[in-house]
């Protein structure tokens, strides 16, 4: 849908510091929590998972054989193996190569997000307060453990270029230093898998900061544009950005979303914490700012119990556009008139990993007690008229990770997925095994 002046409540960019949010892996999640923990919850959260995951090589069998939504994410998607390594001069040049193969194909025989790949990697300069960098990583923005309304980790990794603030910095101007600590990010990128019309293009950008201790706000923006026969140069990007790309006989629309989060966390101890967090991320435009809202709420609990270190959550998402209002547009979330293949990057959806047009509420633990780690979630809910996943429905599912570390550098895992939906019935499962290269 269309966010036509929504650029005159803001121009926001995204989070970068390491760790992960949804779509996430067990290491991911893992770096995040302990992350929340070591500061009681002080911490910005962070939003590239990619700049959070070890320096590692690591090998998967069998794995995901279904499109199931992507809740959790293996260390390798399918079949195959992937390797990270790199090094960063934090005044300089850094680098990381991240590359792998594997083999994926879904329910229907055919292959999707498989073959060779770079996720992971990115080239960087050091540049004024941050970082400029061109990349081929996947971001999350938002406070949830299960799925971002706006851009979530679940979804395949998007070429771009960019810059971000690594490190959160408070604003010397004496008019903004109540923000607090604040940190952005802000890029270009282009989408796979669409062919109506072909390689659109993705500007995206965030700005998350603390005007007050345990209180985290974030704000959100990204405009899909361009692409095969359409303009693409700087004037039409920046009507876009201003709202003034959808004048009759003269521009077409650009596809986009903006909103914002809040995180607010109570140290119950040293080491733990309650947060109370919610997102609500806009599929249209009404006075200059975002309107017809998907909406999403959680709360979760960090403590220590039994020599392991534990997180607890639970969520609720409505991605019914206007559905937490009560006013729901059937067949409008994440999709478009003029991007036929939506709100997407290789077919699967770069916000929710359960698409539009749905309700479901989750329950998640996430443990660690050397030598194991794990995590579990639970998901129950119901697709709705328009819904891209499944016919109108009940849906039900669950993923569980377990590793164990065999010594030093090894570690070997497995990862369940249990889906069903009103089409399907789908079941996945993948060993692996990772060697540490630090």
């Amino acid at each position: 849908m269309d966010v036509r002046r929504v650029a005159g409540w803001v121009v926001v960019a995204a989070l970068a510091p390491p760790g992960a949010h949804a779509g996430l892996s067990l290491d991911e999640a893992l770096a995040r929590h302990h992350a929340l923990v070591d500061t009681g919850g002080a911490a910005l959260s962070a939003s590239t998972p990619s700049l959070g995951l070890p320096d590692a090589f690591t090998l998967g069998a069998f794995g995901p054989q279904e499109r199931t939504p992507p809740f959790m994410r293996p260390g390798v998607d399918g079949s195959g193996a992937q390797l990270l390594y790199g090094s960063i001069d934090p005044q300089g040049i850094g680098w990381r190569l991240g590359v792998g193969w594997n083999d994926t194909v879904d329910r229907r025989g055919e292959r999707f997000n498989g073959g060779f790949n770079l996720d992971g990697s990115e080239l960087s300069a050091a540049l004024g307060a941050g970082r400029a960098y061109a990349a081929v990583q996947r971001r999350h923005w938002g406070p949830s453990w299960i799925g971002s309304l706006v851009l979530d980790a679940g979804a395949a990794p998007l070429p771009s270029i960019g810059w971000r603030v690594t490190e959160p910095v408070r604003f010397a101007n004496p008019w903004l230093a109540w923000l607090g600590p604040w940190s952005t990010d802000v890029f270009v990128g282009t989408l796979a898998g669409h062919s109506e019309p072909a390689r659109p293009r993705l500007w995206g950008g965030r700005i998350q900061f603390m005007p007050l201790d345990g209180l985290e706000i974030g704000l959100s923006r990204v405009v899909e544009w361009g692409g095969r026969g359409r303009e693409e140069n700087v004037s039409t990007l920046w009507r876009a950005l201003l709202g003034h790309d959808n004048v009759e006989g003269s521009y077409n629309p650009s596809n986009q979303l903006g909103g914002f989060d809040v995180r607010y966390t109570r140290p119950l101890d040293e080491r733990s914490a309650v947060s109370i967090y919610a997102q609500a991320i806009g599929e249209d435009e009404a006075g200059g700012l975002p309107s017809t809202y998907l909406g999403s709420a959680g709360v979760d609990v960090a403590f220590e119990a039994g020599g392991a270190s534990w997180r607890v959550f639970a969520e609720s998402a409505n991605t019914r556009a206007g559905g937490i209002t009560g006013h729901d547009w059937p067949g409008v979330a994440y999709q478009h008139s003029v991007y036929q293949q939506g709100y997407t990057q290789q077919g699967r959806p770069i916000g929710f990993p359960a698409g539009g047009d749905v309700t479901l509420t989750s329950v998640g633990v996430l443990l660690e007690r050397a030598p194991f780690s794990g995590m579990l979630m639970l998901h129950h809910g119901r697709t709705h008229p328009g819904a891209q996943l499944a016919p109108p429905g009940r849906l039900t599912g669950a993923d569980a990770q377990l590793a164990w570390k065999l010594a030093a550098a090894d570690r070997v895992g497995a990862t369940l997925t249990h889906w069903r939906d009103p089409e399907s019935t789908q079941t996945r499962v993948q060993l692996w095994w990772q060697r540490s290269l630090h």
